[in-house]
Parts: C-alpha cells; sequence; structure tokens
C-alpha cells in the first residue's frame, strides 16, 4: 500500500486532502513544516519511506518552503536522490510567481494552488506518477 504525508496547519485542508487521497494509500499527518520534516525523517529511519507529500507552504514555525528544504537533505543524508525522491506537491493559497519558482527550485514536482479540488490534485498527482493512484482492486465477490 502506498504511504502519504499530508502537511498543512488547517484542519479543513488536511481533511479534504485526507478525503482525496486516502482511497490509495495510507495518509499521515503534520500540523507544521517540522513535524512533517520529523515523520519524513522517522519513515526513512524505518525503512518506509513516503511515496508522496502535500505540503502546505504557509504555516507557523517551520514553513513549507523550509521544510522541503530539510527534507532533500535528509534524502541526501540516506542517500536518495535523483528520481527516488519523494515527490511532493505543494498544495498552497499562494498563487505568485515568486513563491511557485521558489518552491521548484528547492524540489517540488507539482505546484497545486489553493482552493483544491478533488480533480485539480488527483490530476498534479497523475502527473507526478500515475501508479501513486493505481486504482484499488475491486472487493472480491462472495460466492
Amino acid at each position: 500500500m502506498k504511504k502519504f504525508l499530508i502537511c498543512d496547519d488547517d484542519a479543513v485542508c488536511r481533511a479534504l486532502v485526507y478525503d482525496i487521497i486516502a482511497p490509495y494509500g495510507e495518509c499521515d499527518y503534520a500540523f507544521d513544516g517540522r513535524e512533517a520534516i520529523d515523520a519524513v525523517r522517522f519513515a526513512l529511519e524505518d525503512g518506509q519511506p513516503y511515496d508522496l507529500i502535500c505540503l502546505d507552504i504557509m504555516m507557523p514555525g517551520t514553513s513549507g518552503h523550509e521544510a522541503l528544504q530539510e527534507i532533500r537533505k535528509l534524502e541526501v543524508q540516506y542517500g536518495i536522490g535523483g528520481s527516488d525522491v519523494v515527490p511532493v506537491a505543494m498544495t498552497t493559497a499562494l498563487c505568485d510567481s515568486k513563491h511557485c519558482i521558489q518552491a521548484f527550485r528547492e524540489g517540488c514536482e507539482q505546484y497545486v494552488v489553493k482552493p483544491l479540488t478533488a480533480k485539480k490534485l488527483l490530476d498534479a498527482i497523475r502527473q507526478l506518477d500515475p501508479d501513486l493512484l493505481a486504482e484499488l482492486a475491486p472487493p472480491t465477490p462472495m460466492a
């Protein structure tokens, strides 16, 4: 089963992202950038890294930009690089080019502007890797 990390300080946004991607994998939450960094560190230590991170930018304490930089540093420490890094979709209300360009320079692979819809988020994730949203097998009929 795929493993996703949802990082957003807004409970409504976290719940929305969860409702959209939970059918495709196990979801963990982080409430700010520091918690996201810690979650990624623990996942790497356990040898079970995330398959996708949905990361807000504007959060108290450690921002999404700072968290992404630290996550990429952690991956380097664990010998993870190139196409093996976890795909990160920035999910943010910031639609200006400055933040978008900065996020891509820091290593995000998708930039999804809020308000989020299922179609918008799922399309962005499919562009990252269609296998992340592999359809779940239908239930086996009872004989």
